[in-house]
C-alpha cells in the first residue's frame, strides 16, 4: 500500500469517526499507531487537515431555514463585499461565480423574518446591485466531505 493510499483511507476513517485514537485507528487500517501519528502530522503539516470539528445540527439549534442567495456586485466592488459577507454571521459558504450572478451565498436563519432582516442588510452593502433568493424546502443530501478514490 502507498502512502498515498493509506492516507486517502485514514482520511475516509476520520470521515466516519474523527474521535478515535490514533491506536484504534491504526488497528482499522492495519498499520502501527505510530504510523497513524506520523501520516497525520504530515497531513496536518500540509494543510490537507485543518482541524477536526463537530457536526451540528443546526436545525435542532433553531436554524433551520436554508436560504440561497445570489449577488449582483459592481466589478470594482466585488473584493469588498466579498470581504463584507465572509464576516456576516449567518452565511456558511460564500462563493464566487460565474454566470448572471456575481457571488453565491447559503445561510442559516431561525425564520423568515430573521431572513429577511439579514437579505435587506446584505443589499444595503457598497456596489450590490441585486439579490435573487432561494428558500431550501429540502435537503436530501448535505455533505462536506466527498469520497475518496484509492488508488
Amino acid at each position: 500500500m502507498t502512502y498515498r493510499d493509506l492516507d486517502i483511507r485514514l482520511i475516509r476513517a476520520l470521515q466516519a469517526d474523527a474521535r478515535r485514537s490514533n491506536r484504534q485507528l491504526a488497528e482499522e487500517l492495519g498499520v502501527a499507531a505510530s504510523t497513524v501519528g506520523h501520516r497525520l502530522r504530515d497531513l496536518e503539516d500540509s494543510g490537507v487537515i485543518g482541524g477536526y470539528r463537530p457536526l451540528i445540527d443546526y436545525r435542532a439549534l433553531g436554524l433551520g431555514l436554508v436560504a440561497i442567495t445570489r449577488i449582483k456586485a459592481r466589478g470594482e466592488a466585488l473584493p469588498n463585499v466579498i470581504k463584507s459577507l465572509i464576516e456576516h454571521p449567518h452565511l456558511t459558504h460564500v462563493y464566487e461565480i460565474t454566470g448572471e450572478f456575481d457571488v453565491m451565498v447559503i445561510g442559516r436563519f431561525a425564520d423568515e423574518s430573521q431572513m429577511n432582516r439579514e437579505i435587506k442588510s446584505m443589499l444595503g452593502l457598497p456596489g450590490i446591485e441585486g439579490t435573487n433568493t432561494s428558500v431550501v424546502l429540502d435537503a436530501p443530501k448535505e455533505q462536506l466531505d466527498v469520497e475518496l478514490p484509492i488508488a
